[in-house]
């Protein structure tokens, strides 16, 4: 295995950055690498200006990889971990109404509405996608095994449903989300519903547009491995692959599933430096743009994760969407840069092609049209 992190922040970045060098030449012709050079150099830079600022808050050097916070300040968040390192925080989910939400709730009220889900027999790279019924994912629920076991992973159920959307409260390190500037239909849906039994689990990945994640876990137990950036190389991207939104965007999915790597097949996996961390119910994991992250529910685990795109991110984001083909750098105006944040998204999104936001209203609409057809079609054989 990679080794974890259980040092000081500068310790920590002298052993990844070592890494990166000394491995870089042996994984860089396996695949084409998702970190443009100037991502990395730019993380070394907050990653160094981020221990600046640790000595100005008077705040020890973490020593457990990631840190648990309660009352922390919004100019912390973005002095500390905003787009530089991973954080959990411990008092914004005790706050949400969906605190509440139990299995009986969502089996009485929504046991007959249809919900995406993926099912593994075997390993992960087994994993297939189905569309059924949530009462019969519910029934199942307590049935898994390390090589049999399901996970409901629906980015529709919650926000077509307002009376569970507001039962998700705002939180101000989510407040500021320039997603919100974007046209209704290429905007993400930001508000996905995770359940899934115990050893069910996500891939290996980076966040769609290199956004900043949230991860709440309403009830149950995850265990995550993050990578910090610099590292594709050694994770076996898979490449040019395709996210498919009406906004298009590159994909960065590994096949490692580092809760059971396969180590031949994967040598370089064990170059790889990783943060490991536990995160409970009641807590939200903010995880940073730019870093791989694995999620691994050790029990009946309900969450639901979010994104964001602010001042500290928004130039990878606009990176993303370039790199994608969506619209071209020389169409941004002069001076573009020199204005403020939400400005600049603005004017990107005036930019983008009107053929882009007809497309993205169809592939919307087509896509809720194929979940309804399916549960028509169920509804009529039962």
């Amino acid at each position: 295995m990679g080794c974890i992190f259980g040092y000081d922040c500068v310790i920590c970045i002298s052993i990844l950055w070592e890494t990166f060098n000394s491995s870089y030449k042996q994984g860089k012709s396996l695949n084409k690498t998702y970190v443009y050079p100037e991502f990395v150099l730019d993380f070394q830079t907050v990653i160094k200006e981020r221990e600046e600022l640790l000595h100005q808050y008077k705040h020890d050097l973490q020593l457990t990889g990631v840190e648990r916070r309660s009352n922390l300040s919004l100019q912390e968040f973005w002095d500390l971990y905003d787009a530089k390192w991973p954080v959990i925080v411990t008092d914004v989910v005790s706050t949400w109404p969906a605190r509440s939400w139990t299995t009986e709730f969502f089996n009485i009220t929504y046991g007959n509405e249809q919900v995406a889900m993926k099912a593994v027999k075997g390993t992960l790279a087994d994993a297939q996608g189905f569309s059924l019924p949530l009462h019969r994912f519910i029934t199942h629920i307590n049935t898994s095994t390390p090589t049999y076991w399901t996970y409901l992973e629906d980015e529709l159920f919650i926000i077509t449903r307002p009376e569970l959307y507001q039962q998700i409260l705002p939180s101000i390190y989510t407040e500021e989300d320039f997603f919100k500037l974007f046209p209704k239909d290429i905007r993400p849906w930001d508000c996905m519903l995770l359940w899934g039994t115990a050893h069910s689990r996500s891939s290996l990945h980076i966040d769609p547009y290199n956004w900043t994640g949230t991860n709440a876990v309403i009830k149950g137990t995850k265990k995550w491995k993050l990578f910090p950036p610099g590292q594709d190389h050694l994770l076996y991207v898979y490449p040019e692959a395709m996210c498919g939104f009406p906004l298009e965007c590159h994909k960065y999915n590994s096949p490692i599933d580092t809760f059971a790597p396969d180590q031949k097949q994967y040598p370089l996996y064990n170059l790889a430096p990783y943060i490991e961390v536990e995160q409970k119910a009641g807590e939200m994991l903010i995880i940073p743009t730019g870093w791989f992250h694995q999620a691994y529910n050790t029990e009946e685990t309900l969450a639901v994760s979010g994104q964001v795109m602010n001042r500290n991110n928004y130039r990878y984001v606009f990176k993303e969407i370039l790199k994608a083909g969506n619209l071209q750098q020389r169409r941004l105006p002069d001076g573009f840069h020199n204005l403020l944040p939400p400005d600049q998204v603005k004017i990107f999104m005036t930019l983008l092609p009107k053929k882009l936001l007809k497309k993205g209203k169809k592939w919307t609409q087509d896509y809720l049209n194929s979940i309804q057809k399916i549960a028509m079609a169920r509804k009529s054989t039962e």
